[in-house]
């Protein structure tokens, strides 16, 4: 019963990993009210549906607008549910109405966490590359394929850094270009075209290589830093055991401090703060690239028709 226990454990603490990236992204673009109301929903969800559907089975409009009221207590949200659900509906594309009912809803888990990926994607293109590079491609993303004239023109972007940065994303694999010959009338050479689209699915797939890629040099490189000041590091949480020691024993914080001055230099104090200011940043980073692998495994597990097995 252990194995199938830790596994049962193990999916339910992906699925809440999963809910908490749609939630968090809701109350980012509105506000607490909207992610209660899409926690709500979800929980619904899971009383008709298989928390790993595709799409949710329909949920009554009334019954979520019924817990929202009696249950949570938050009144300003039950006075405006109706307008905090059309945005939600109209602006993200997480739910929609069921065309034969509108009193019935659906959550699209595949087209949540299809469009949370694009705005990751979209994160990184401009961290990287600059907001003009995430608005080409953002705009080529929306209109299929695209000449390099077409993203000039509607980016308005001039033509000299048009042509620099998407075959920079071209280069990079953020782009990808297709060539089309179409033949001419005459008897002459076919005019050939050259259009630019977004592989979301390649580019999920590389964007995921990288993030292992640099997930793991951040573990090589502060287990390096680590080791390099085990002594220094080890010292630190030796004076850290004996003043908890002295403080047990109702020592003077004062003469504790100094107690503790006094045993490390403060070119060891210095050194000390580098790297423990570094390694926090790593462990930051860590925690950020770590976020971005579960959401481009999910959508590689939603994407592919494929996979039965919840997402490892």
């Amino acid at each position: 019963d252990a194995p199938v226990d830790t596994l049962v454990t193990r999916v339910l603490l992906l699925q809440d990993a999963r809910d908490d990236l749609m939630i968090s992204a809701i109350e980012r673009r509105f506000d607490p009210n909207a992610a209660q109301l899409t926690g709500e929903l979800l929980r619904l969800m899971y009383l008709r549906t298989d928390a790993w559907a595709s799409q949710s089975n329909a949920v009554p409009v009334v019954e979520l607008r019924d817990v929202l009221t009696k249950l949570s207590g938050n009144a300003y949200l039950a006075q405006y549910f109706d307008q905090y659900l059309k945005i939600i509906e109209e602006s993200t594309g997480f739910v929609t109405r069921l065309e034969s009912s509108s009193g019935m809803i659906e959550v699209n888990i595949t087209k949540a966490i299809h469009i949370l990926t694009c705005n990751a994607i979209d994160n990184i293109v401009d961290q990287r590359f600059g907001a003009k590079a995430a608005r080409i491609i953002r705009l080529v993303r929306a209109k299929k394929y695209m000449e390099q004239d077409q993203i000039q023109q509607l980016a308005m972007i001039p033509d000299k850094e048009v042509k620099h940065l998407t075959y920079k994303l071209l280069q990079e694999n953020f782009l990808q270009m297709q060539e089309l010959r179409k033949p001419t009338v005459s008897s002459g050479p076919n005019k050939t075209y050259f259009l630019f689209h977004v592989d979301l699915n390649q580019v999920a797939r590389m964007v995921l290589d990288t993030c292992y890629k640099a997930l793991g040099n951040s573990l090589t490189r502060r287990n390096y830093e680590k080791n390099e000041n085990s002594r220094l590091i080890e010292k630190k949480e030796r004076i850290e055991a004996i003043a908890e020691s002295m403080r047990e024993q109702g020592t003077d914080a004062q003469q504790i401090q100094e107690l503790v001055d006094d045993w490390l230099t403060p070119p060891e104090r210095s050194l000390l703060e580098s790297v423990e200011a570094m390694i926090k940043k790593m462990n930051l980073a860590e925690l950020q690239v770590d976020d971005t692998i579960f959401l481009l495994q999910l959508f590689t597990y939603y994407q592919s028709a494929s996979i039965r097995i919840k997402p490892k």
